[in-house]
C-alpha cells in the first residue's frame, strides 16, 4: 500500500490559498505546518485527501485542481456537515468553490476555469505576494 504524503508535503507541491472576505487569495506565506495557528485554523484540500487514497486513478484525472485552503476549523467542519443551502446561508459562500463536487466536475464547472487554476497556482508561488496578504493575519 502507497504511503500517503504527509501535510508539509502537499503544501509544497499545490498551491495554497486563504479565505479573506468570501474570496479565495493567494497565501504563499504558508511553506509548511508551522505557519498557522492549529487551535484556529485548517488548511484544507479542496480535493479531499481520502480520494488520493481511495481512487488513485480518479485523483489523477483531477489533481490539477488540488490546492489548499486556509479556513477557519468552524467553516472546515461545517463543509464536512452541513449541505450546500446551508453553507451558503451560514458563510456566504458556495461549498463548491471550497470543495470539489464530482457531479459539477461531470457538468464541466471546474474545467471551464482550468487556464484561471493555472494562474492563480503560478501567483501563489510568489513568495513577494505574500506582503499584501500576511497583514491580514498579523504575520
Amino acid at each position: 500500500m502507497k504511503k500517503e504524503p504527509k501535510m508539509d508535503e502537499d503544501i509544497a507541491k499545490y498551491p495554497i490559498f486563504m479565505l479573506h472576505n468570501r474570496e479565495l487569495i493567494p497565501a504563499p506565506w504558508i511553506t509548511s505546518t508551522d505557519c498557522y495557528n492549529h487551535y484556529v485554523l485548517n488548511l484544507h484540500h479542496f480535493v479531499r485527501r481520502t480520494l488520493r487514497r481511495t481512487n488513485p486513478k480518479f485523483y489523477e484525472r483531477v489533481e490539477h485542481l488540488q490546492k489548499l485552503i486556509l479556513m477557519s476549523k468552524q467553516m472546515n467542519n461545517d463543509l464536512e456537515n452541513m449541505g450546500a443551502d446551508k453553507f451558503f446561508e451560514a458563510h456566504k459562500i458556495e461549498k463548491h468553490k471550497l470543495v470539489f463536487e464530482r457531479k459539477l466536475w461531470r457538468e464541466g464547472l471546474y474545467d471551464v476555469n482550468e487556464e484561471w487554476a493555472r494562474d492563480l497556482r503560478f501567483i501563489s508561488k510568489s513568495r513577494n505576494a505574500h506582503k499584501r496578504y500576511s497583514a491580514l493575519f498579523g504575520l
